[in-house]
């Protein structure tokens, strides 16, 4: 018994244009002197406007991971991430800042967050935690 399907129907695609283009890229530096390796890490995600609705949106992730190979306890990871949308005269953006890095008793991370209304900053907050390495 075979079956027959008719063909399949696709959505009419996504109507964008691009604000800006998607780039991203990886760098690896050796500091000759410490002997410390960073990884530098930006993935810019572009940004779109929705043709329909004018809504446009895009984001920018940077990371950098450093550590010394002759010392675990020297790893540090640090990030800032930009998330904006706009229309118009409208916008609004966040911003995320985070750090990770320990010592032989614990584990310490901080975060700030930003956020903004055009170019007015309208919140903000820090965090920062001290994890003990329990068990570890």
């Amino acid at each position: 018994d075979e079956v027959t399907f008719p063909a399949p129907e696709g959505a009419t695609p996504w109507a964008t244009e691009t604000v800006r283009a998607a780039n991203s890229g990886r760098h690896v530096d050796r500091d000759e002197k410490t002997g410390m390796i960073t990884l530098s890490i930006v993935d810019d995600f572009g940004e779109v406007r929705d043709l329909e609705h004018g809504l446009a949106n895009g984001s920018i992730a940077r990371e950098t991971w450093a550590i010394h190979p002759d010392n675990p306890l020297s790893a540090s990871g640090k990030t800032h991430w930009t998330q904006t949308l706009s229309r118009n005269e409208w916008s609004v953006r966040t911003e995320t800042f985070a750090e990770m890095r320990s010592d032989a008793q614990s584990f310490m991370v901080s975060a700030r967050i930003e956020a903004y209304e055009g170019e007015k900053l309208v919140f903000e907050r820090n965090f920062e935690e001290k994890i003990p390495r329990a068990l570890l």
